[in-house]
């Protein structure tokens, strides 16, 4: 269920993977309360924080011209699509279940579709949709379909087969043996081919590459040399647990350049199993990560069980450390930086700009479990020097819990974000932690979390599913105090990173629609 602040308990999904000892740990946020998202469980506009001062310079010049769409597809989409040549690829729900929609965005033209399967990712991490490159240049859809399981699967029925088809004309490329496949289908190192992490005969993870222009299907050491059971994290950072011990390692093209216990880097009762969120800056050599803290005696699949409360300044905590040898450059408790994952990075410090990157701090208060609920917490924005840790600016705090939905303005730039308390908000210049104006003319994009019901019998045979698993989010067009207004407009249209070939493409209520944008944001 959601609780007020974006918390997620999943108590049921913990069982699924009880007798799968190995995809348990694989597993973001099964059966534990989602701490490091709590501020927000998509990300930052609907972030609480101080009241909105007056705004230090006018209102940013956006256009307020109404944008009409070019074409509109009725789908019920569970998230944002990917383009890529030309192709719009969005997952939406249809009466079987999930499927991949290729969208022409010249046009609207629906050019193929496939079935997809969430796997054992499901329900805790979102489902959305994935586009790589193969080596001669083709851009791929991978994801995963249902395969029919083995006479001695052990019970869990949910095997996949692991596949890629051409984004532009729906062609099958790959299509792996039925696998239990611990991740979705991700891309490979420099963004190109399909890999993926299975469980071998002993319950060991195995990363696959497959090189999708021969078929050739690579695995083991020499694509991955850890042992364990391992998944990504991160930009070539991996999450391993071993021996009831949880390792970070950085692996490149087959090679770990290091590991080192996550203990040692975020402290007593950090896991990625409470969540997770990480920043490369290849730039800075750099790694900024978010890890959820466990400060009791329990594990937190037992949290629902338990009459208790805990101190949010306890449960997460940021680190930034260098990529090539883990070597931590500072540290700041209760914090996290999942609450910006949907802001851009280009015109910040990570990627050479001006402007400070965020993360969400905790100042004070508690969630009290089995309920979920927040009692007496405050968090507020920090803009930080990447390789100090260091605050340039800070909000005041707010109350955490107010549910005013997301914008994200610049979105692929990052240099300005909503912030402020309901019916407040304004926009914020991340160089200086000043709010700047904006007009109640003024139409932003604002997010609403998406679900969908995983596939029938659940990852085991003795478990009859119904679980409701994460999707992504859709938009819809709203006024900076996050309620909801007829139509998008230009300057709206500004703020997606679905553009391509003067279209832009987004995922409203019912519906993915292309809108021609003007010379001038061309």
């Amino acid at each position: 269920m959601n609780v007020p602040g974006g918390t997620m308990i999943q108590s049921r999904s913990a069982r699924y993977f009880e007798r799968l000892k190995p995809v348990r740990f694989g597993v973001a946020a099964v059966g534990v309360a989602m701490l490091l998202s709590a501020c927000t469980i998509i990300s930052l506009p609907g972030l609480p924080v101080a009241t909105t001062p007056p705004p230090t310079t006018s209102p940013v010049e956006r256009s307020t011209e109404i944008a009409t769409a070019a074409w509109e597809v009725p789908l019920d989409a569970i998230g944002q699509p990917v383009v890529a040549d030309g192709v719009a690829l969005v997952y939406a729900k249809t009466p079987a279940g999930i499927a991949a929609h290729a969208i022409s965005v010249a046009n609207g033209k629906e050019l193929w579709t496939q079935p997809v399967h969430p796997g054992l990712e499901a329900p805790a991490v979102p489902l959305e949709p994935v586009v790589t490159r193969t080596a001669t240049g083709k851009s791929a859809a991978i994801f995963l379909q249902a395969a029919t399981p083995p006479a001695n699967n052990g019970g869990a029925t949910w095997w996949t087969a692991p596949v890629a088809f051409d984004l532009n004309t729906g062609k099958e490329l790959y299509r792996g043996r039925p696998e239990l496949v611990g991740t979705r289908p991700f891309a490979c190192d420099d963004h190109v081919d399909m890999c993926f992490i299975a469980f071998d005969e002993t319950s060991q993870t195995v990363e696959h590459w497959v090189d999708l222009d021969s078929g050739e299907d690579l695995a083991g050491p020499e694509i991955n040399p850890l042992t364990g059971n391992f998944r990504p994290v991160g930009k070539e950072l991996y999450s391993v647990v071993a021996g009831g011990v949880e390792t970070l390692a950085h692996v490149s093209y087959g090679e770990v350049l290091w590991e080192v216990e996550i203990e040692k880097i975020f402290g007593k009762g950090a896991s990625t199993s409470m969540g997770w969120h990480f920043t490369y800056s290849e730039e800075l050599d750099l790694y900024v990560g978010s890890v959820g803290i466990n400060p009791t005696d329990f594990s937190p699949d037992k949290f629902t069980e338990q009459t208790f409360s805990l101190n949010l300044r306890e449960t997460a905590k940021t680190v930034g450390f260098r990529a090539s040898s883990a070597r931590i450059l500072w540290t700041a408790d209760g914090s996290q930086v999942e609450c910006s994952k949907t802001i851009g990075t280009v015109a910040t410090k990570l990627e050479g700009g001006d402007a400070f990157p965020i993360r969400c701090e905790y100042t004070e208060g508690y969630i009290e479990f089995p309920a979920g609920k927040y009692r007496g917490a405050k968090s507020k924005l920090v803009g930080y020097n990447p390789l100090t840790g260091d605050a340039a600016w800070e909000t005041e705090p707010m109350d955490v819990g107010w549910n005013t939905r997301e914008l994200i303005p610049t979105a692929s730039r990052g240099d300005l974000v909503i912030a402020g308390v309901p019916r407040s908000v304004n926009l914020l210049d991340t160089r200086t932690g000043k709010f700047r104006g904006a007009s109640f003319e003024d139409v932003f994009v604002c997010l609403k979390e998406t679900t969908y019901t995983p596939p029938p019998n659940g990852p085991y045979e003795d478990q009859p599913g119904g679980a409701i698993s994460a999707g992504s989010v859709t938009g819809f067009p709203c006024m900076k105090s996050g309620v909801a207004v007829p139509a998008l407009t230009y300057g709206a249209l500004t703020d997606l990173t679905t553009a391509e070939d003067g279209m832009a493409v987004i995922s409203l209520e019912g519906k993915v629609a292309g809108y021609k944008l003007l010379k001038e944001f061309v």
